[in-house]
């Protein structure tokens, strides 16, 4: 295996496959990226058994052939030469030679022979949309995805592009974000979960990409193609929550404010959460006040109103504070809607100005 190529054109498929792989694994090819010089062209693969990547680079005076070598340890050796550096491997007994005109390094070569082929998706549907509208729709709900293992389905993303809409949603139970993004092409598939561990890799490798992308689904796999990436990640075997039936249709106070003196509050507010993050919010339409307390005892309290216009009934409820601040992540516009459905029952925050996206959150017991 022998190929010379020119830093800047190798550095990042060099990274971003290091970001898939696994360090100090029982099985030692997972902490490596497989090199395979295929005529003029180097492919670079790497794995977490969750997500899989290749990168295809272009190359020059190639002799076919494959190897791996760790990952980590080749990501530092192509990220310390100066830009512009050409760049020549070659597979020796035992170890990869990499020289350049700056100097020479080799790295012990590991068996590749161990690491799992990348699976393409067979019996799949495909659906094309914008990588853009992808990559916000799923950034918009996935921190809302629980941390816990014990119900795959809530620590991951729903994803349906239904008609001409494309809808994903997360939820851990105790707040839900659901986000709804018009397409100009009607596009039709069932419903599918994407492990929320999952889609920083994913949402990496398409973060430079503009042009339409091609989704391959089944009921186990996704994949993507791109010119010089696939990636291809498990997903995740189960129902979500019909979350439908959870969102209230009537309230009965609700309080429009700005986002600045909102998140204001909030945040001055996280110096004096309790364990619990508890916070009250006190809504009074007859006194046009909307004010929000928070108190622990071994440090003091704070209380602080807000302007806002209010209809409805008097209302005074908790809420986890992180939840409130989170809430404000997918939001773009100047002000919010919040909208309440009563004392024990969740909230509706909405930003003015934009039917696309809702955050549910269920209220604290005292």
């Amino acid at each position: 295996m022998k190929c010379t190529v020119i830093r800047e054109q190798l550095l990042d498929a060099v990274l971003q496959t290091e970001k898939s792989t696994i360090k100090n694994h029982t099985l030692p090819v997972l902490s490596c990226i497989v090199l395979e010089v295929s005529k003029d062209t180097l492919l670079l693969s790497a794995t977490n058994l969750e997500v899989g990547v290749r990168f295809s680079v272009t190359v020059l005076g190639s002799v076919d052939g494959i190897t791996a070598v760790s990952g980590s340890v080749l990501a530092h050796v192509i990220s310390s030469l100066p830009s512009g550096t050409e760049i020549t491997f070659e597979k020796k007994e035992g170890y990869l030679s990499i020289q350049s005109t700056e100097g020479s390094s080799k790295i012990s070569l590991q068996d590749n022979e161990d690491f799992p082929v990348l699976p393409e998706v067979d019996e799949s549907v495909e659906v094309t949309l914008p990588a853009k509208k992808f990559k916000e729709a799923i950034n918009s709900v996935v921190y809302c995805a629980s941390n816990s293992t014990i119900k795959p389905e809530l620590s991951s993303v729903f994803v349906h592009p239904d008609g001409g809409t494309l809808i994903t949603a997360a939820t851990d139970s105790f707040r839900l974000a659901e986000k709804k993004i018009p397409l100009k092409t009607s596009v039709d598939s069932e419903p599918f979960l994407i492990p929320s561990k999952s889609t920083a890799s994913l949402l990496r490798v398409l973060e430079k990409v503009d042009e339409d992308i091609v989704l391959k689904t089944n009921k186990h796999q996704l994949s993507i193609t791109l010119p010089d990436v696939y990636i291809t990640l498990r997903l995740v075997s189960g129902t979500f929550p019909d979350y439908t039936q959870i969102i209230p249709k009537e309230f009965i106070t609700e309080a429009t404010l700005l986002v600045f003196d909102f998140e204001r509050v909030l945040r001055k507010a996280t110096v004096f959460s309790d364990q619990f993050n508890q916070t009250t919010l006190t809504i009074s339409p007859k006194n046009k006040k909307f004010t929000i307390y928070t108190k622990n005892e071994s440090i003091g309290e704070t209380t602080d109103s807000v302007s806002a216009a209010i209809t409805g009934e008097d209302l005074e409820i908790n809420f986890n504070q992180k939840y409130l601040i989170d809430s404000l992540h997918s939001i773009t516009s100047d002000s919010i809607s919040i909208q309440f459905a009563g004392q024990s029952q969740p909230a509706i925050i909405k930003p003015i100005g934009s039917n696309g996206f809702i955050y549910l959150v269920m209220p604290m017991n005292r």
